[in-house]
């Protein structure tokens, strides 16, 4: 299954991916050198381009990453695309306890990369970044000391998948068409006396 539909079925039905989707929802497609610096070019521009209500300019970026990498363009538009990180900062802004947990997190997420790959978060490879949030997504294999962390990651998924989601974009992802008119013209059955 792929990580877009998955998505989509948590956003659409509520639905809870097994342990075996739930760990592969962040495996990242290895894609050839030029892509992978693309997506970096494009979350950082996403930055540049933002003056956020809540976040610092470095919080802002780390979560941009985390929404294009939880969220990726691939054969449609991602969340950079649909503005998520902008739609997660003006969420944030009002949610004083999600302002302490999304802040710490990022500072978590950087000093764990630091202590791992002797590099922040945003320094990174791609597989290094995806290697540290697909430990994160399945939460029954979440040691106890990374229950923070995960409710972090939990908490940027699902702000990524409310902001691309109520998005123009998101809606035509799902392939919705909103409420439509729809005439009715009677039985047509004419053994029904209609």
């Amino acid at each position: 299954m792929k990580r877009r539909e998955v998505l989509k079925a948590i956003v659409i039905g509520g639905a809870a991916a097994t342990g075996a989707e739930a760990r592969g929802i962040l495996r990242v497609v290895q894609l050839p050198n030029a892509a992978s610096k693309a997506s970096k070019s494009a979350t950082a521009a996403a930055a540049a381009s933002f003056t956020p209500k809540y976040f610092s300019h470095h919080e802002f970026a780390v979560v941009s990453r985390l929404a294009d990498l939880i969220l990726p363009r691939d054969t449609g538009p991602g969340a950079l695309d649909a503005h998520a990180p902008q739609y997660i900062d003006l969420q944030v802004a009002e949610m004083p306890a999600a302002q302490i947990q999304l802040s710490g997190g990022v500072q978590w997420l950087d000093r764990h990369c630091n202590e791992r790959f002797a590099k922040a978060f945003l320094d990174c490879s791609q597989a290094e970044q995806s290697q540290v949030l697909d430990e994160l997504a399945d939460g029954k294999t979440v040691p106890v000391e990374l229950a923070s962390a995960r409710a972090f990651f939990v908490l940027v998924r699902t702000l990524t998948c409310d902001g691309f989601y109520s998005s123009k974009l998101g809606f035509q992802d799902l392939g919705y068409k909103g409420n439509t008119f729809a005439q009715w013209h009677g039985c047509a059955h004419t053994d029904q006396g209609a």
